[in-house]
Parts: structure tokens; sequence; C-alpha cells
């Protein structure tokens, strides 16, 4: 990531024309909203600062009222029709912006972090990025907001200094100077505290991700029954408070440099209207300006600050923005060293029959500097072939089964399919071939059809599932439910829906992979919440479900290797023993040794359940 962050430098410009491109790209007609806005942000300020220099003209040089009333009656109007002009094109603009936002700039970002290769979005680092490319695009004021709003009203504002520079500078040259002054000091106290937020948005992030986590866990219903029991509620409430205390620590000095910009605003525009009080009061006393001209000058002088002072803060906006697009950008352009649409195309005969899997020296690390969890390990797997992967926690098994399904790359070897290198498959249509279940099981908050279908339910063979939730021996809970198979899990969008137990989240698991009907099937710790007597049946049903397919197993309990043609036992990121339950008891090894104390448990378990 570092690399690529070197590499990569996003300007001010080219995030503009970016954003600008995909709203146009939604509907080019926005180009005239943004010349609109700009139109009609300008001529509305000029009549404003111009309408009372011509009421005083109009009485005091014509000294008619029909003259005044004439006057005001153009500049209301002109007023109006700016103010108008610049709702309706607001309003306008604002419907499409809203469409684009939620259709290209979030959908974007949705669709890549959901086909983005998955240690690009795994690590803590990347699931940073990804939350703040999101705040970028996926609240009101956001990136994509705070540019699109402020860059046509900058383009407007440098208009009117222009505009308005010109006009005093027939008045007199010291009050420009002291506004020019005045703005820049600003502008540079404006960039210490904007320059201090972006360097207090990570830790920021870092914070918000934290509490978000902490509210998570606070409202999960799964998390009340411990946190009652083990009296946690006031754990929770330090870890917010603590939170909390970082985040009160980073907006106070924020807030001082903010602070700092108001007083200087402050002061400056007491000595702008006293010098511009001073100089526009002579001239009139001196003869040499009317009272007309007094009060457009007075306007004009109020009226270029002002511009000064939006400018300042359209531009810290714009900045803020344009720091939000960068991270947005930034995961966007992330690359995946897997091949999706310009990948190897999947044979036919692969859907039928698994190929050989090989693994030659494998090795992997999570961390650029850390320990190696796997160590040149090197293995195949026949078609049709099942094998046990086994070993103590931390062995590596599951790092294992993550780069055979593509999640990770080897940091040193390779992994080839049918004879190909993973990486040159095409992702997508290498993850048809494979039905995993994998340790941590979670349920999508839909019915529980769409679960076993992992589709829409209206895509979804009802009977199909219904044979499968049989087959996994959830069938009978299942029937027993109002709703059946229609039945929605959790309560996050239906208040009626329910929630598993352990055991019938493997089951349903298990009758996703029946549905999916892969000629690969991987299975992490599939019976780890089952009684050994269900954990029987359920191997029963593997078995049944493998036939004919290859398979990978990984389980604790070794007496459900025993239908596995090899065992590979792992320990300390190598392959230990490799062999059948037989071979492995015979060679009175690791697997031998291990095996004997799971026995002993399970005869001591039978015994004791006989004595009761």
């Amino acid at each position: 990531m570092k690399d690529k962050d070197k590499k990569t430098k996003y300007t001010l410009y080219s995030n503009i024309r970016f954003v600008y491109k995909t709203l146009y790209e939604v509907k080019p007609t926005m180009r005239l909203a943004m010349l609109g806005t700009i139109f009609f942000h300008l001529v509305g300020r000029v009549a404003g600062t111009v309408t009372l220099a011509a009421a005083v003209a109009s009485i005091t040089e014509r000294g008619k009222v029909s003259h005044y009333l004439m006057v005001m009656a153009v500049m209301l109007v002109v007023y109006m029709v700016c103010q108008m002009g610049s709702q309706f094109v607001r309003a306008w603009s604002d419907y499409y912006y809203e469409n684009a936002q939620n259709r290209e700039f979030l959908m974007r970002l949705v669709h890549k972090s959901l086909h983005a290769d998955y240690d690009n979005v795994e690590s803590p680092a990347q699931q940073r990025l990804l939350m703040r490319a999101t705040h970028a695009v996926n609240i009101y004021w956001n990136g994509v907001n705070l540019m699109y709003i402020n860059y046509p009203l900058i383009i407007a504002t440098f208009f009117g200094i222009a505009l308005y520079v010109l006009t005093i500078s027939f008045f007199d040259w010291r009050i420009m100077a002291v506004i020019v002054a005045m703005s820049v000091v600003s502008t540079l106290l404006e960039a210490r505290y904007r320059k201090l937020r972006a360097q207090n948005m990570d830790e920021q992030y870092r914070i918000w991700g934290r509490f978000y986590y902490l509210k998570q866990q606070t409202t999960s219903v799964e998390n009340g029954k411990d946190i009652r029991i083990y009296n946690m509620a006031d754990w929770f409430r330090a870890g917010f408070d603590k939170l909390e205390g970082r985040n009160m620590a980073l907006a106070a000095g924020q807030c001082r440099r903010k602070y700092a910009v108001d007083v200087s605003d402050t002061l400056f525009v007491a000595a702008r209207d006293l010098l511009a009080y001073t100089i526009l009061t002579a001239g009139v006393l001196g003869g040499t300006m009317s009272i007309a001209e007094y009060t457009l000058g007075l306007g004009v002088v109020a009226g270029l600050a002002e511009w000064f002072a939006n400018l300042r803060y359209y531009i810290s906006y714009l900045l803020e923005g344009n720091q939000m697009i960068c991270e947005y950008r930034k995961m966007m352009d992330y690359p995946n060293r897997f091949l999706r649409e310009g990948g190897m195309r999947i044979p036919e005969e692969w859907y039928r029959q698994f190929p050989t899997i090989e693994f030659h020296n494998v090795s992997f690390r999570y961390e650029e500097e850390g320990e190696d969890i796997l160590k040149n390990i090197s293995f195949s797997i026949q078609p049709g072939e099942k094998i046990a992967l086994v070993g103590h926690n931390g062995a590596g098994k599951t790092t294992l089964v993550k780069l055979l399904c593509g999640f990770y790359h080897p940091t040193g070897g390779e992994i080839r399919i049918g004879g190909y290198s993973i990486e040159t498959l095409n992702l997508d249509e290498y993850h048809a071939l494979l039905a995993v279940i994998f340790q941590d099981l979670n349920t999508i908050p839909v019915s529980i059809a769409s679960n076993v279908s992992a589709c829409m339910e209206e895509e979804t063979d009802m009977e199909r599932v219904r044979a499968c939730l049989r087959r996994a021996g959830l069938w009978k809970d299942v029937e027993a439910l109002e709703k059946k198979e229609r039945t929605n899990l959790t309560q996050s969008f239906d208040p009626d829906g329910i929630l598993l137990s352990g055991g019938m989240m493997q089951k349903l698991m298990l009758a996703r992979c029946l549905y999916k009907d892969a000629p690969m099937l991987i299975l992490d710790e599939p019976t780890a919440a089952l009684d050994p007597i269900a954990e029987s049946g359920m191997y029963e049903e593997y078995q049944a479900a493998t036939r004919g397919k290859s398979a990978l197993f990984i389980s604790h309990r070794l007496a459900s290797t025993k239908f596995c043609d090899r065992i590979l036992f792992l320990e300390n990121g190598r392959i230990a023993e490799m062999g059948t339950h037989d071979e492995l008891l015979a060679k009175n090894g690791k697997y031998a040794e291990v095996f004997a104390v799971q026995s002993q448990y399970y005869k001591e378990g039978e015994v004791q359940a006989h004595e009761e």
C-alpha cells in the first residue's frame, strides 16, 4: 500500500475534472447548471451592492419619486430573477447530483469493494482506506458534495473580485491593499487549520471506526447476555469515554487554530472599515465625491471583503473535499492482482470434475516483515480426492484454505489449478467451482431460501432449497416456522425474523453448499458447534455430498477424518505428516499422539454419559 501511495498523486485539478466528468456522464446538461450557478451568483451579488447606491442617486441627482420607483423596481426584478434562477438551477441540478452520487460514485465504490482482492479490503489499513473512501461519497457533507457546491462558487467569486477590484481602484488603492493583506493572512491561518485537520484525519477515522465497533457490540443481541451476566456495561462505557476523550483532544487543537482565524478576521474587518470610512468620508467632505458614489464605495468595499472571505471559505471546503476524493480515487484505483475480465476462462470440464490442485513450495506471511505462517508447503489434491487438513490452532490451516480460494497471494511459491497458476485464472469463474463453509459463519438478513441459494427469491428454485434443507437436517425446524423457508433471518430488516443457533447455522451452510453443487467442497471446522452424535450424522452427509467431487476438510476432531483419502497434519506452518488415517496411526507420530488423546476424551465422555 505504501508503494502505491508514493506512485499515485492526485492533483486538485485532476480531482475536479474527475468529479465533474462523472456528473456530466450522468446528465450532460449539468454543464448548463454550472454556468447558471456562476451567472446568478455573480449578478445577484452585484445587484445587491448596486441597489442602495442607485436608490441614493435617483433621489439626490434626479429628485423624482417616479425615477426612484422605476430604479428600485428594475433592481428588485433583477434581484428576484437572480434568486429564483439560482434556486431553480440548484433544485434541478441537486436532483441529478444525488442520482449521480448514489448511482455512480457510491455504487462504483460498492462494486469495487465487492470485487477487490480479499486482502485489499481485509487488513486494518485497507479497512481505514475503505472507510475514508466511503466518507467521500456516502453522506451529505462529503468530498463530491464539497466539490460540486464550491467549485462553481469559486469561479463566480473570481469574476466578482476582478470586477470589484477594478471598481475600487477608482476610489483609493490603500483600501484594496488592506483587504488583500487581510485576506492573505486569514488564508494562511486557515491553511494551518486545514493542515492540522488533514493530519488528524487518519486518527479521527481510527477513533470513529472503534467507536462504531463498540456501538455494534453493545447493541448486538448476541452479546446482550454476556454483557449483563458479567456486568460489562461499565467496561464498554469506559471504552466510549476513552475514545471520546481522544476525540475531544483532537478537536481542542483544531479549535485553537480556528479561533486564531476568527480573531484575525475581526481585527482586519475593524481596520478595513476604519480606513474605508475615513477615505470615503474625506472625499465627500472635500467635494470630490457625491453621496451616491460614497454609498457605492461603501458597498464595494464591504462587497470586496465579502468576496475575499467567501473565496477563502470556498477554497478551504474545496481542499477538504479534494482530500476526500484523493482517498476515494486511491481506493478505486487500488490494483487487483487476481484476474477477472482478463483472466483465463475456466474449461467446461472443470465444472464437472475439479482438476488437480498443486501447492509448490508455498509460503505466506501477513506482514512484510512478519514471520511466515506457511513455510514451503508442497502437496497435491487429485481429482475426486478427499483431503483432511488437521493440526493445532495457529498451524496455518485456515490460511491455506484462503490461499486456495484466491483470497491471498503466496509470498513465495505457486499454486496451480489444472496445471495453470491460480493468478492467471478468471477469479469469478474459478469461485463458481468452489463451495465453502468458513469457520466464521455469517448469514444475510434475508429469507432462509435466499441464504441457501445465495440469490434473490425470484431467482431461487424453492423445491431444490427444501431438498437441500432436508439433506442438511434442518428442514424439520424450518417447516415448523409460519413462513417456512421464506422466513427472514435476524431482525435487521424484518421484526419477525429469527436467529439460528450455532448448530442450525452450520446445517444452513451445508444446505448452501448442497444447493451450489460445486465440484470442489471446502469445509473449515464445519461441525464445531455440534455434539458428537450430530457431528457423526453431518459427516455422513458430507460423505454423500462429496461423492465424485474433490474435497478439503479442516477439523480439530480427528475421528471425523477417517473417511478421507489422505490426511495432512500441519505443525508450525509445515506439513509434518501425510498419509491415510491407518498409515499415520501406524507411524505413531504427532497425528497418532493427538488422536490417542482425543479418543480417550471420547471414551471418558461415553462412560460418563452411560453412568448418568
